[in-house]
């Protein structure tokens, strides 16, 4: 009987298309929500809002996301976390070494799409230079996580640096890939990549306060995982500058004010560029919704 060969990339594809929601661990197609889309959505957006065609920016959103994932299977990975979305991670269903081959593909395809489906192809060269330099400041950001870990030592100005580059790099990278592909010039995209960073420190802010108030129903993890793992999170450093009976509580409201703050600060970044007052306002919907989420 003649042996059957399978595709060299099938286990990989099948650990991808499991991880992206799109089939079953078995590999039979299923729908489950696994994502926000925040990031390949400003991308689009920014494009947009710059005069350019949301089709110009269509692959670099995909590549966006695909690079976003290949750092959330890894994420898993360090943080021993065995559940995302509802779901199993990928490491825990097919184990660490086959886990990070899963994530190293997501990341070849991510630059894979930009330079094979390119509109304009200098303008796309750019962008990919600028989701290389984020991919750097983000594997950065994830060694800061890591180096203080379970630390006593580190503070607020540590906790921004970290959260800026682990979470803000990929979400200025968004907004500056987009822009980018409209055309803009290196001072906008600069002042677009800002923004997405600032937004970024807000959405990690805002998974902290998820992290330690919010309901695993909906966030899809288990709400002790930062405090077993002793992370540096927003509300830990929170809670060792108040004292009182109340802790708590006010932790929890320092927490939230501060992911709004972050937000309010990444509108008024994009409001000293050029930008138009309704593409403004769109988003600060999307600065608001990052900073209150509730998964």
């Amino acid at each position: 009987m003649r042996e059957r060969r399978l595709p060299d990339a099938w286990l990989s594809g099948k650990m991808v298309s499991y991880h992206m929601g799109w089939t079953d661990a078995s590999g039979n197609e299923v729908r489950v929500r696994t994502g926000k889309l925040v990031r390949p959505s400003l991308c689009l957006w920014a494009c947009q809002a710059m005069g350019g065609e949301i089709e110009w920016a269509l692959p670099a959103a995909a590549a966006i996301e695909s690079f976003h994932n290949f750092t959330l299977i890894h994420d898993d990975i360090q943080d021993e976390d065995g559940r995302r979305h509802h779901r199993a991670t990928v490491w825990s269903l097919w184990g660490v070494p086959q886990a990070i081959n899963a994530g190293d593909a997501l990341q070849t395809l991510a630059f894979s799409a930009m330079a094979e489906h390119a509109r304009h192809p200098r303008r796309m060269l750019r962008a990919i230079s600028a989701l290389a330099q984020a991919g750097l400041v983000v594997i950065e950001g994830q060694c800061l996580d890591l180096e203080l870990e379970g630390t006593q030592c580190g503070g607020l100005r540590d906790y921004v640096r970290m959260a800026a580059a682990k979470t803000g790099a990929l979400l200025g990278a968004s907004l500056e890939t987009g822009v980018l592909l409209a055309g803009a010039d290196a001072a906008t995209a600069a002042r677009f990549r800002r923004a997405g960073r600032l937004l970024g420190t807000a959405f990690q802010i805002r998974d902290d306060w998820l992290g330690a108030y919010g309901d695993p129903a909906l966030t899809g993890k288990s709400a002790q995982a930062d405090a077993r793992r002793r992370k540096m999170t927003f509300p830990a450093i929170a809670a060792t500058r108040l004292k009182s009976q109340q802790v708590r509580r006010k932790v929890s409201d320092v927490t939230r004010s501060a992911a709004l703050r972050y937000a309010e600060m990444a509108v008024f970044a994009l409001s000293r560029t050029a930008i138009e007052k309704s593409a403004l306002d769109e988003f600060e919907e999307v600065a608001y919704y990052v900073a209150t989420r509730s998964q």
